[in-house]
């Protein structure tokens, strides 16, 4: 059975290490022929959270922009794969940002009783795959507990995680082939789930 695979870049940096890792494992599923779509944040106008209350009423945000189109296509999918850099010890603000708009689905889930699942449908599941320019040990604990969040904020199952340390400058992912096959085993595995 044919998947829709959800790619969503975060970084800003639209060649960046993240996204050639995300490339990567768009390209498997493509290979496998699932459908995929891919998304780059930056290429999104979205507004931060207000934090005004109002989608608790109707699990519906009042801002009107381009998380709307967004949000229908994380409804919408089967697999997912988030690519994010880490900034200062946690996802960056486009990241960051994304998330804390999912603050609707936060209220269509808690507040109004409402699920995501097609029960018809097969199970929802994503990947993060992250690089960080430091190699503490930590340096990914805080980033992967908010995709953890995000995806259960959005009933999809967390697979794995792809993590590099010590990959700062653009290009830096490419000297370590082994890192893009991880992605390409963990994206098959993502599609056999």
């Amino acid at each position: 059975m044919a998947l829709s695979v959800l790619g969503i870049a975060c970084s800003p940096r639209r060649n960046g290490n993240t996204t050639k890792l995300l490339l990567e494992g768009i390209r498997v599923a493509q290979d496998e022929g699932h459908s995929t779509e891919l998304v780059y944040l930056s290429d999104l106008k979205i507004s931060p959270c207000q934090g005004c209350g109002a989608c608790s009423a109707k699990g519906i945000c009042v801002i009107n922009d381009d998380i709307l189109k967004l949000q229908e296509k994380l409804i919408h999918s089967d697999r997912f794969i988030i690519a994010a850099p880490i900034y200062f010890m946690g996802v960056n603000a486009q990241t960051k940002t994304m998330i804390d708009r999912m603050q609707t689905f936060w209220a269509r889930k808690y507040l109004l009783n409402q699920t995501l699942l097609n029960p018809a449908g097969p199970e929802r599941i994503g990947l993060f795959i992250s690089t960080a320019g430091t190699r503490l040990p930590n340096v990914f604990e805080c980033a992967e507990r908010s995709v953890k969040t995000f995806f259960h904020m959005l009933d999809i199952r967390y697979s794995q995680a792809c993590l590099y340390s010590g990959v700062d400058k653009v290009g830096d992912i490419e000297a370590s082939p082994a890192s893009l096959e991880e992605v390409r085993k963990a994206t098959q595995a993502l599609l056999i789930s």
